[in-house]
Formats: structure tokens, sequence, C-alpha cells
């Protein structure tokens, strides 16, 4: 009997280790329905969550040049119009002292700006359309300033920022050779600076809202041409303007 008694009382005194998780977890299930909650009721603003998806679904750094504030849905506007809002013409350089006026109503467009350096290639894509900007337009080699020579055609493409519907991106690209500066040390960030300082003259200079553009700087990651010649390179460094309806994004 007395020891019956006694391997009774051994069993009773014998605990779960494993219990407590079982009241772990029931707390953290609370939590995570709690914070389930609280992010059901916010107020989260989906044209945001687009834009910011665009802006990290890339291979490469990007940076998104934002400030806070409302971000208006665009009406829906495609290429519609946009040769007589341009009137008709964009500003081409052919050499460093003289710009010609090219007409952009062709039925090739992506043509119409012929030329590795110093070239404009206007082009449609899916819901809006892009201007290409070859680097000898915009910059020196190496450089991320903007020639003055290259002020009036911005400024001719600001006019038309400031009545568009579109979003716009602006994105930076360089050929594959390498560069290592003080300034820049790779081709991402010299692709990336670029594209700042284009959007930094539309900001800034021409006092256009920054929540409406995007910028990224993508080096040589995105080639449009072979690498392997100069006539290639020359076309792969180069400045995109993406003008697309915020849906698409």
């Amino acid at each position: 009997m007395g020891k019956n008694r006694k391997k009774r009382g051994g069993e009773g005194d014998s605990m779960d280790t494993s219990a407590w998780m079982v009241t772990f977890s029931d707390l953290s299930t609370l939590l995570l329905t709690f914070f389930v909650l609280l992010l059901s009721m916010s107020s989260m603003n989906k044209l945001k969550m687009k834009s910011m998806f665009h802006n990290f679904t890339s291979s490469c750094g990007i940076l998104a040049f934002k400030e806070y504030g409302e971000i208006a849905r665009p009406k829906e506007s495609l290429i519609t119009g946009i040769a007589e809002t341009l009137k008709d013409t964009l500003v081409v350089r052919k050499n460093e002292d003289r710009y010609e006026k090219v007409d952009i109503t062709s039925d090739v467009p992506e043509k119409l700006f012929s030329g590795a350096n110093g070239s404009v290639v206007f082009q449609n894509v899916k819901g809006g359309f892009k201007l290409v900007f070859g680097q000898e337009l915009l910059f020196k080699s190496g450089s991320a300033e903007i020639k003055e020579q290259a002020r009036p055609v911005l400024a001719r493409i600001a006019r038309f920022m400031r009545i568009t519907s579109y979003h716009i991106y602006i994105d930076g690209h360089t050929d594959n050779v390498p560069i290592h500066t003080k300034t820049y040390p790779s081709n991402k960030e010299l692709s990336l600076a670029r594209a700042y300082a284009v959007t930094r003259y539309f900001v800034v200079d021409e006092k256009l809202p920054a929540e409406t553009i995007g910028l990224s700087g993508y080096g040589s990651l995105r080639p449009i041409d072979t690498n392997a010649t100069e006539t290639g390179r020359a076309k792969n460094r180069r400045v995109e303007m993406v003008f697309k309806d915020q849906k698409y994004f």
C-alpha cells in the first residue's frame, strides 16, 4: 500500500516541460490577429503602393524621387494628341551650336531621330510613350551635369509635362566601359546621378510636382545595342523618359 501511494505521488509531481508553448502559441496568434486588424483598418493608397512596387522590381539600385503627398490618379489618356501638344516638333541636337526641328508625326517615330550621338528617339509603348535621349545631347562624358545646350529640349518637354496626366519615370543607362572615379565609383552611380540631374531640373528649375516623377539608375544592365562597337556603346549611353498611365504600374 505504501509503495503504491509513493508511486502515485511520484506521477503527480511530474510536469510537462513543453506546456508553456501552448500559451505562447495562443499569444502569438492573438498578436498576429491584432496587427492584421490594424492593417486592414488603416487607409492604404493603392497608387502609392503600385508606384513603390514598380521602383523595387528591377534588379539594380533604384531611387524614387518623391515627396510626401497624394498622387492624383491620371485621366484615361494615351498617345492621342501628343504631337499637337508638342507642336509637331522636338528639338534635336546636330552639333554643339545648332539645333534642328524634326517632325514627330511620321508613321515610324522611333526612326525619326537617327544617329547614335545626341539623338532623341520617340517610341510608342503600351499605355503611353517614351523619349530616349542620347548621352551626348544631355551630358559630357563621365559627367552628370546637364549641358546648357540641352535645356531648351527639356524646357519644351516640361511644358508638355505641366498639362499631361501621365506618370513619368526617368531612367539612366550607360555602356559597359568601367568607370571608377571619386564621384562615380561605378556605372550604376553615374546612371543614377544623370537620372537625378534630369529629374531635379524638372522639379527645381521647372517647378513640376516631384510626386509624379520616379527615377532609376540601371548602369550597363539594360543595353539596347552591342557594347562591342563604339556605335553600339554610344546608343547604350542614354536617358529614357517613360510616360505612362499609372494603371499600368
